[in-house]
């Protein structure tokens, strides 16, 4: 695992948690978490989830990083999202005070692929609410 100064942020996606396909057990990258640890100061989170196929990662390039490219997209009808990923480098913001914020954008599998059932969408779902969730605790429970 990466020290705090070792992380360097990225300007791509990079996975947060994947599905181990031999064991089919979900697994969290400490790259991601050594990223997402080194940040100081307010953390926002955006996160998507939805049908798959429906625009989320499109969505996140086109409308919060003004690019074409970042999260995968593609013209099939396949998936091409699995887990969930988040942007290597925090956005810059502000709160409704004016306080610096960094801006975390998270991306997730969708749900109802023909090559998921619905367990894995569900802990798919989860783990996307639980990433927000835990990431807003990390604001307000210093321990």
């Amino acid at each position: 695992m990466q020290t705090e100064r070792d992380v360097v942020y990225k300007e791509e996606a990079i996975p947060l948690i994947t599905v181990d396909s031999k064991t089919n057990k979900f697994v969290v990258n400490e790259d991601a978490i050594a990223m997402i640890s080194s940040i100081k100061g307010n953390i926002g989170v955006v996160a998507v989830a939805g049908l798959y196929r429906t625009g989320k990662s499109y969505l996140l390039n086109r409308m919060l990083l003004d690019r074409s490219s970042g999260f995968g997209v593609g013209p099939s009808i396949n998936p091409c999202t699995k887990g969930l990923w988040i942007w290597g480098t925090p956005l810059t913001g502000q709160t409704p005070s004016g306080e610096p914020l960094n801006i975390l954008l998270i991306d997730s599998e969708g749900i109802g692929a023909l090559d998921q059932d619905s367990a894995h969408d569900n802990r798919v779902f989860f783990f996307d609410n639980f990433a927000e969730f835990m990431l807003y605790l990390q604001q307000y429970w210093k321990y």
